[in-house]
């Protein structure tokens, strides 16, 4: 780190500008932005929004949404506790940023809402030596304080989302349960597929394959590729029965677009059908249901699979219309379509038995896995920020581009696997939601350690890059040996800084598009 030190021994003025808007802002907030009608207002619109939100996407995307809301604020709450403990001053708490919606004023800190959801932010005065402050406050600034107190707010808001992790960890592992990978049951049974038609039920255990005994439902997946078309004997138990069922698989093939979702077309006996779809994706969207008969892809008559890739290649920009008894479905996948070979198909999706632990279990669990989360975190940050890996993620969207001029090989599979933006993460933790809470709450810990792991880069405006400087300026205090304190000429740092915010736009941009295009699936 290229910065240069200077002693403390130069408090900051007060800027006469400032000072201006800050005695309008404060008028603001005792007017119109703290009458009660106005907050009433702003805030019955935001609860408006909310529930509009909740009944046109669904309640699992409103959950997702608002638990993000929480873990933000405890971010912020993580270090406003730490700042105010040293004794700094805090003057602002807010969620969201741009124009205010509503505030409230506590002692000498503002609490309160602003327009634009992407965030929460604590104001702790003289975070570093370029801000001014009216000197009667310069003892109580961030620079000012010691190393041990500057070194605690900086890491307390990942520290906030650790703790987090951790009692979510607990809690899953001791009340909620986990997914046992040996141990599932039938989920759901597609429409028209050879599950249904051989007469298996959600709720079954199916334990065994032409006598051979099965364990995982990846291990379920890999016998059935491997049975390929034709009759199998599928033992199960229902309601403690064992039972032996007959089932002639059926044949599958997808079509995959950039969206990231798949369009499931299946082989049976009245002809090809469509198979499962996902809620609210844009196969469900174009009219098309399960078991829907499929006569035509693009204008072409299909009687079995044998021609669905032609058929589907044939499209303009990943559009596919599927000409159905019920009329035209018109299914856009995105910018390019691929269609996988077909494979047998049995027609089911699993439900995961969820399983407990003793309470002093599940805390030594819940240690272990957060450290391998921890390592796991670490490794996926440094891996992406790689040069070459991040500049190959910049250049996705014009590699999609070239791609959709000409589509298709059945080797093109779904969309692979990269950074997700704010706006992915809802619909990905919305998709979990939906099955079960277990996958909420194991997403929020994935998501928090995520944060509080990324957000130690010791770069600024990270929360690591304070950490770094405040170690740098300890380092140099010792190595001088003076009692006289220093602190880092922030300017010096300032080009890096203003690069590191380009990249993370850029990137924010990047992974959005990619999120609203080829979509995210859990």
């Amino acid at each position: 780190m290229s910065v240069e030190d200077r002693p403390v021994d130069r408090p900051g003025r007060i800027d006469p500008e400032r000072s201006g808007d800050a005695a309008e802002e404060r008028a603001e907030i005792g007017g119109i932005v703290g009458s009660p009608w106005s907050r009433a207002l702003r805030l019955a619109v935001l609860g408006v929004l909310l529930v509009l939100l909740g009944v046109t996407r669904g309640l699992p995307i409103l959950i997702v949404i608002l638990a993000i809301l929480v873990m933000v604020v405890l971010h912020e709450v993580g270090h406003y506790v730490a700042a105010r403990r040293a004794g700094m001053k805090v003057t602002e708490f807010f969620v969201g940023f741009g124009p205010r919606i509503w505030s409230f004023r506590r002692g000498e800190t503002e609490f309160g809402l602003k327009a634009i959801p992407a965030g929460a932010y604590v104001r702790i005065i003289g975070m570093n030596n370029l801000e001014e402050v009216d000197p009667a406050d310069e003892s109580r600034t961030y620079r000012q304080a010691s190393f041990r107190s500057r070194a605690g707010v900086a890491v307390a808001g990942s520290a906030m989302h650790f703790a987090l992790a951790l009692v979510l960890l607990v809690v899953q592992f001791a009340m909620i349960g986990r997914a046992d990978p040996q141990r599932w049951t039938v989920g759901a049974v597609t429409p028209g597929s050879a599950a249904e038609a051989a007469g298996v039920e959600v709720g079954d255990t199916i334990v065994g394959i032409d006598g051979a005994p099965i364990g995982s439902f990846g291990e379920f997946r890999e016998r059935i590729a491997a049975a390929g078309v034709g009759r199998i004997e599928v033992e199960l138990e229902r309601d403690g029965d064992a039972r032996v069922v007959p089932v002639e698989l059926s044949r599958r093939v997808k079509v995959i677009g950039t969206v990231g979702e798949d369009l499931d077309l299946l082989e049976t006996p009245v002809g090809v059908v469509v198979g499962a779809t996902r809620p609210g994706g844009v196969v469900e969207g174009s009219g098309a249901v399960e078991g829907d008969r499929v006569l035509s892809i693009n204008g072409r008559p299909v009687t079995d699979l044998g021609g669905v890739a032609d058929a589907a290649s044939s499209g303009v920009g990943g559009v596919v219309v599927l000409g159905t008894e019920g009329g035209d479905r018109r299914v856009d996948l995105g910018s390019a379509v691929s269609v996988t070979p077909p494979g047998s198909f049995f027609g089911i999706g699993q439900e995961a038995v969820l399983v407990t632990e003793a309470p002093h279990v599940a805390v030594g669990s819940a240690v272990s896995e957060f450290g391998r989360t921890v390592g796991l975190s670490v490794a996926g940050v440094g891996q992406f920020l790689w040069p070459p890996n991040l500049l190959d993620f910049l250049a996705t969207p014009t590699q999609s581009a070239d791609r959709a001029a000409a589509p298709t090989t059945a080797e093109q599979t779904a969309p692979d696997s990269r950074p997700i933006s704010i706006v992915g993460a809802v619909l990905y933790g919305s998709d979990l939601t939906a099955e079960n809470l277990s996958n909420l709450v194991g997403f929020l810990i994935v998501l928090n350690i995520f944060i509080g792991v990324f957000n130690l880069l010791p770069l600024l405006p990270f929360d690591g890059g304070h950490l770094a400087i405040a170690c740098y300026e300890k380092a140099r205090e010792l190595r001088n040996r003076r009692e006289q304190r220093y602190i880092a000429d922030v300017s010096r740092l300032l080009p890096l800084t203003y690069g590191v915010v380009m990249v993370l736009v850029v990137v924010g941009l990047v992974a959005v598009y990619l999120d609203l295009t080829r979509g995210v699936s859990a």
